[in-house]
């Protein structure tokens, strides 16, 4: 680079500054001062590692920290409005306070997070006390028009005890939605109805200690029932992360069960060269958990020369000066990324149409994924609204070695359409019957091939 003769002098007038700057004392403190922001929140005297039985003073502490941590950032309490918080703390006090051990203080903590009702704010457990709260079968569940049924197997001893579609009457003799509600439910974190749900009814539902085998009463679809006493425990084959297929009438398909890595980038380009042929798309995130927007705007950039848009970004900046002045001490800072768009250079793209997929469980950088590809209008949104939740969150360290997260970073779309707390909503809605999942039928992936053949 070529520095024109003002610019050279000006720089060297402002390094002269600057030197002269080292000897005023201000200047001279900063290298001091640095460090302050790891003094007061790194926290070590509060992030205690793992033992059975916490101090008063360690249980006190963790609530205190995360109560005051979402109290000053978290960005969602508009959501609830009825939460009084620092009655809440109060409240929980009490509880904390009289926990004998540690698993039981986590028991409490797990039900603190979820009355933010957001699914980017958490209080995890220990690693130690894994599997006392989250061990399961090698099977997962689906709440199906009002009725839980078995979703998935995933190993052979137990495919042969359990099969896809049939109904969960009941779990350890209690019925499987009012069992969902009792002992599920206190401890989800969700933003919306759809992923609270989900999470009650599949992902969460047949958690508990890896000690204790779950009873289930099964109904085949004739209507025998049956208990089968099932391991939460076992070893099994998960469904494919990435499928990639070619369906009739030169339609695409391509599944996408994560962006945590650019893995999903790279299947996704394994393939494009039999994508660029296909005469329609269709891109399913309906599994997809999230990770990095970024990766999810990689693979939208093989669909469009045009630069690629994602949400806004706001964060909280509350002003105690304001605040001692008795005037309004909340205000949004758009975040510096606002307006930005992603723009790759390939030498070729699919002009095609294009159908994405999604549902409930599609969270997180999936609806980012979801909300840059309708701000594309590169094609349609078919299936469920998404689980309405993404953002990022503030990690924490709590006593006994206990984790939480809080969600620091509120996205809308860039006109101020929200979608956290209400979930990017399908073009055409389509969903699954207790038929379909029993008969092996998609009606979600149909729907978007019929609608596809129509352009």
């Amino acid at each position: 680079m070529q520095i024109k003769p003002l610019a050279m002098l000006m720089t060297f007038a402002l390094a002269a500054q600057l030197a002269n700057a080292a000897d005023v004392p201000r200047f001279k403190a900063a290298p001091q001062t640095s460090p302050l922001s790891e003094r007061l929140y790194k926290a070590p005297a509060i992030a205690t590692p793992y033992k059975p039985v916490l101090t008063v003073e360690e249980k006190v502490a963790g609530l205190s920290l995360f109560w005051a941590e979402a109290r000053s950032s978290f960005v969602h309490f508009d959501h609830v409005p009825d939460l009084a918080w620092d009655q809440v703390y109060m409240e929980y006090l009490t509880k904390v306070i009289a926990a004998p051990t540690t698993r039981d203080y986590y028991r409490i903590m797990m039900q603190l997070a979820p009355l933010l009702q957001d699914g980017h704010t958490n209080i995890y457990p220990p690693r130690e006390l894994g599997n006392e709260f989250f061990a399961r079968p090698p099977m997962r569940t689906a709440l199906v028009e009002g009725t839980v049924l078995v979703e998935w197997v995933g190993n052979p001893a137990l495919q042969a005890r359990l099969h896809v579609g049939e109904e969960v009457v009941a779990i350890d003799g209690e019925p499987a939605l009012e069992y969902g509600r009792r002992h599920i439910e206190p401890f989800v974190s969700a933003s919306t109805p759809q992923d609270r749900e989900m999470r009650t009814y599949s992902y969460q539902l047949l958690t508990g200690p890896a000690s204790k085998p779950v009873t289930l009463r099964l109904r085949t679809a004739d209507g025998a029932e049956r208990d089968e006493v099932v391991d939460r425990s076992g070893s099994y084959q998960g469904p494919p992360r990435f499928v990639f297929k070619t369906l009739p009438g030169d339609i695409a398909y391509i599944s996408i069960d994560h962006f945590e890595s650019d893995e999903s980038v790279a299947m996704f380009e394994i393939v494009v060269p039999e994508i660029l042929k296909a005469k329609g798309l269709v891109i399913d995130v309906r599994r997809n958990g999230g990770g990095s927007s970024e990766y999810g705007l990689r693979i939208l950039s093989w669909l469009t020369r045009q630069p690629i848009g994602s949400a806004y970004a706001y964060r909280r900046d509350d002003d105690a000066y304001r605040r001692a002045q008795g005037t309004s001490a909340i205000r949004w800072t758009p975040m510096s990324l606002n307006g930005e768009t992603y723009k790759a250079q390939h030498k070729d793209v699919f002009n095609g149409p294009v159908a994405v997929l999604t549902s409930a469980q599609s969270f997180s950088a999936a609806e980012d994924f979801a909300v840059s590809f309708r701000m594309l209008k590169r094609g349609i949104i078919v299936g469920e609204p998404t689980g309405g939740s993404t953002g990022q969150p503030l990690f924490l360290d709590l006593p006994g070695g206990g984790k939480a997260r809080i969600c620091i970073k509120r996205d809308v779309f860039p006109d101020g359409t929200e979608f956290v707390g209400k979930g990017v909503t399908p073009d055409v809605e389509v969903h699954p019957t207790v038929a379909s999942l029993r008969s092996g039928a998609d009606p979600v992936l149909d729907r978007a091939v019929a609608e596809l053949r129509k352009q």
